[in-house]
């Protein structure tokens, strides 16, 4: 029976990446939180992102060349990854990969993902949004 994971491939190589129920646990005792939590906030957090491209990298059988999630990261960026979307699809479909999540429901966070992110942006950009914050967070003036 073929092993699931996640393959990620740049610079001629491939990365299998999958979260094993051990990785999962070191995971759970280092966050003191569920592995699914993590796996949530990973987009917006270093820290946990590189945690969960470690555990996701060194399970046995990988044939990983590279198991440091953080030097695992500056190649993803090196082979253009960027933003909270690309980072948080990428922890999305490797919870998908490793049985923590549906493709549908990895599918549907990434949409939510995406929503937030341009709600932000767009907020960001608007003058009376721009404005209304000014006036409601005088503190925070220059």
């Amino acid at each position: 029976m073929a092993r699931k994971y996640l393959p990620l491939r740049g610079d001629g190589r491939e990365y299998r990446l999958r979260l094993t129920v051990g990785g999962q646990r070191n995971l759970r005792e280092r966050f003191q939180e569920e592995t699914l939590q993590t796996v949530l906030l990973a987009a917006g957090d270093s820290e946990r992102l590189c945690a969960l491209l470690g555990e996701a990298l060194s399970w046995p059988g990988s044939g990983n060349d590279c198991t440091d999630g953080e030097q695992f990261l500056d190649l993803l960026v090196d082979w253009g990854y960027q933003g909270q979307e690309r980072f948080g699809a990428l922890a999305f479909d490797l919870a998908a990969a490793s049985g923590l999540l549906t493709a549908e429901q990895a599918g549907q966070l990434k949409g939510a993902l995406r929503s937030a992110v341009e709600q932000a942006y767009t907020r960001m950009e608007t003058p009376e949004t721009a404005q209304e914050e000014k006036t409601a967070a005088p503190f925070l003036r220059a």
